[in-house]
Formats: C-alpha cells, sequence, structure tokens
C-alpha cells in the first residue's frame, strides 16, 4: 500500500492512497479546508471537499490521471525510470517534481482518517503489493523525470539560448520541446505557423521557436519524425523555477484523457469559462474557438483548453497552445473535436451556431455573433500582415484555401487571405 501527500505550491491540501483492491483514493485534509482564501486545486472539487474521491481499479482519479503522458511518451519515460509500465500511481510519484501546473507528490504515512473509511466501498487498508509489471532492467540511456499530457512526443527542457537540456534532478524544465510525427510529417511547422497566425491576430500565445533538431540532447533525437527542426514553447505554468496552478478542462469536468473526445460540448465548455472567470473570459473563449474553426483544427479536445491560476485562487484562461490546422492532412476526420451547437461538422459552423452555443452557455446571443465576426475580421488580416501562407509547410495553405472556399462562415473572406498568393 502506498500513501502520498499532495502538495500545491508546497502546500498539503490531501492525501492520494492506495486501496487494497488497487483503487486509489484521495481526501482533502481538514488544514486545507479551513483556509480562507484557500489556494484552489480544481474546479472539479470546489463543490464537494468533504467527499473521498475514488478511482477504478488499476487507475488514479480523474484529475491525477489527467496529469501523466499518454501513449508512447508514457512507455519512454516508464522505461526510463525503471518503472513496471502501466503503473499509473508510481508513474505520478515518480514525474511530480515535473507535472504540469503546481501540483507535487510527497511520500507519507497512511492517512487516519482513510485507514476506517470502509463503510461505502468496503475498501481495507493495508496491501503492499502493487500486482504491476516489474522494473525493467535494462539500464536507461536517460533519465527522464517530468510529465507532460498527450500523445505527441514532447520534452519539458531547460534552453539556454540555442542548447537545449534535460533539468538536473529536482529542477523543472522552462520550455516544451515538441518532436515532429511520422504520422504527420512537419507538424512542428504547421503548429508554429498556426500560432504565429494567432499571435498576429491578437491571441495571447507563449514565446515559441524553430530550432534545429541538433539542438536537442542527441539521445532524444531519434524521437523525431522527417523535420529537421524542433519546437520549442515557453512554459505558461513556470516563472523561473516557481510553479504556476492550472487545469485542463477534462480535469475540471472530472473526465479520463480517454474521453477528452466525449460527453462534453463546446457550449458547456463556454458556460464553464462564464462561471469561473466571467463575461471577458467567455468572449475570449468565443474568439478562439472562432481561430479553431477559422484554422480547420479538429484536435481542439478538453485537455487542448486549460485555465490557469496566477495568484492561487483566481482563474483566467491559459495562453493559447496546442493549435495545429489539421485540416492540412486528408487522412484527419474532418470533424471538430467536440460537438458545436448539435453538430461535428466544420462546414455546419455558422452565426447561427454561435447563437446556438451562446443560448446553451447561458450567455447573450447576439454578443457572442458579434465576437464571432469581430474575430473573424482579426483572423483574416492577420494571415496577410503576419505571411503565414508562407510560413506554413507545402500543400498546407492550400488546404486551407479549399476548406475556406466550403465553408459557409468563413467563404466571405476568401478573397482577402488568398487573392494575391493563389492557392499557397
Amino acid at each position: 500500500m502506498r500513501a502520498y501527500d499532495v502538495l500545491l505550491n508546497g502546500l498539503r491540501v490531501g492525501h492520494l492512497t492506495e486501496m487494497t483492491d488497487g483503487r486509489v483514493a484521495f481526501r482533502f485534509v481538514e488544514e486545507y479546508k479551513r483556509l480562507a482564501p484557500r489556494l484552489v486545486l480544481s474546479q472539479f472539487f470546489e463543490d464537494d471537499l468533504d467527499r473521498v474521491y475514488r478511482s477504478k481499479r488499476g487507475v488514479l482519479p480523474a484529475f491525477f490521471a489527467n496529469l501523466i503522458p499518454e501513449g508512447q511518451l508514457r512507455e519512454i519515460i516508464e522505461t526510463s525510470l525503471g518503472l513496471g509500465h502501466g503503473d499509473s500511481l508510481a508513474l505520478l510519484a515518480a514525474v511530480s517534481t515535473d507535472l504540469p501546473g503546481a501540483i507535487e507528490l510527497k511520500e507519507s504515512g497512511v492517512p487516519v482518517e482513510l485507514q476506517m473509511d470502509g463503510e461505502e466501498n468496503g475498501d481495507v487498508i493495508g496491501h503492499e503489493s502493487n500486482g504491476h509489471d516489474a522494473p525493467h532492467s535494462t539500464p536507461p540511456e536517460v533519465e527522464l523525470r517530468f510529465s507532460l499530457a498527450g500523445v505527441q512526443m514532447k520534452f519539458s527542457l531547460m534552453r539556454d539560448h540555442e542548447k537545449l537540456t534535460l533539468p538536473a534532478r529536482g529542477a523543472r524544465g522552462e520550455w516544451i520541446v515538441k518532436l515532429d510525427s511520422s504520422g504527420f510529417p512537419r507538424v512542428i511547422e504547421n503548429e508554429f505557423a498556426t500560432l504565429q497566425w494567432a499571435r498576429a491576430a491578437g491571441f495571447d500565445v507563449p514565446a515559441c521557436y524553430l530550432l534545429p533538431l541538433t539542438t536537442l540532447p542527441e539521445p532524444l533525437r531519434k524521437y523525431s519524425g522527417e523535420s529537421k527542426h524542433v519546437l520549442a514553447i515557453e512554459r505558461y505554468d513556470r516563472v523561473g523555477q516557481r510553479r504556476i496552478p492550472q487545469e485542463d478542462f477534462a480535469q475540471i469536468v472530472g473526465l479520463a484523457p480517454s474521453l477528452k473526445y466525449d460527453q462534453i460540448t463546446y457550449a458547456q465548455c463556454a458556460a464553464i469559462v462564464r462561471n469561473v472567470v466571467g463575461e471577458v473570459g467567455y468572449h475570449e473563449f468565443i474568439s478562439r474557438l472562432t481561430f479553431i474553426v477559422a484554422s480547420g483544427n479538429a484536435d481542439a479536445h478538453l485537455k487542448n483548453w486549460s485555465l490557469l491560476y496566477p495568484d492561487g485562487v483566481r482563474p483566467v484562461l491559459t495562453p493559447l497552445y496546442d493549435q495545429v490546422a489539421t485540416v492540412a492532412w486528408p487522412d484527419v476526420a474532418f470533424k471538430l473535436a467536440l460537438k458545436f451547437a448539435g453538430a461535428r461538422d466544420f462546414l455546419q459552423v455558422s452565426e447561427d451556431a454561435f447563437a446556438r452555443l451562446a443560448v446553451r452557455a447561458g450567455a447573450d446571443p447576439r454578443a457572442t455573433v458579434a465576437t464571432m465576426n469581430a474575430a473573424l475580421a482579426r483572423i483574416a488580416a492577420a494571415w496577410r500582415t503576419a505571411s503565414i501562407a508562407d510560413a506554413l509547410p507545402a500543400g498546407h495553405a492550400a488546404a486551407l484555401r479549399a476548406y475556406w472556399l466550403r465553408s459557409p462562415l468563413l467563404k466571405r473572406f476568401i478573397g482577402d487571405l488568398f487573392s494575391s498568393e493563389g492557392a499557397g
């Protein structure tokens, strides 16, 4: 049986404990609940700080499951640290010094309040075997002690001018460095251009650079695809070595990472922002959603929207991140990541769809449509002024042009965007 204190910016907020049946339970400590004001761990917990949050067997409670990497990146980190495959609790603890946001785990004794807590589900504390695969015997080439959610190959690194290095043990990466994908070649150039487009349109975008692949530590280069570059993005949840609390929308609604495309709609996301950030945040959400539609981004799922807590208490939308014009790859499904006013088809997004979304979010439809139109005008102007067609990989601008020609919402701007550049 394993037990950990959960720290938020060094403050102990709760216990995370392995149960005898393989489930993991999370409970807030009393001293945290009595604080006023109180650092916010997640909006998901705010309505009930007294509940014990238990996972299904073999997995973590959803909030914590969303902190660990997925897919190949998870396998690489498990191998690097000699962990058993699939032991999510061990992985979370091992990489907790460099998790997203400001959460950290520290080993602790068995919380007294959980020892006797077995009435609801028959839980008994004391099981010591985790039942997972034995640690790997092959010595790792490099030790990776960070976590970045998602399946794209990326690392949390330090940057000294044009050199990228792994953080020393106990230190934290200040830059997210993304590698190209063999499945989606030139994706990092596409993302860099899309982020530059967003920045030129007035959106808050982290500093980002395309750097030569050779700036990456040599053992990590083998994971790159066709590109000779990497994309370095400054972490908005770090100020030097200080960690800024954050949470993604999958954490806010309590869904596992595997459900990031399911159950929640863009209207529900808009309502969340309106309720916890306010009207200004809501209209920023609408502007960003407009950019996602305009850029043909089919991957704006729950984990690609997040809240940041600069003072630990009051949330704001994070800077815009993970923006890719997925319409450039014909094999990617031509549909939005989440339902938009009852539909997912890009071509069904219209002024009326934005108005219906506003009604479902409890917002003003006319003001919402006005925000959308103002954002579209900025996005169209930014395409020209920032020469985005030239920044995109070959063929990607042409794919966007074909999409805009088909979209009832976007085709009115087609002359402004592409009249002087042909098919891109």
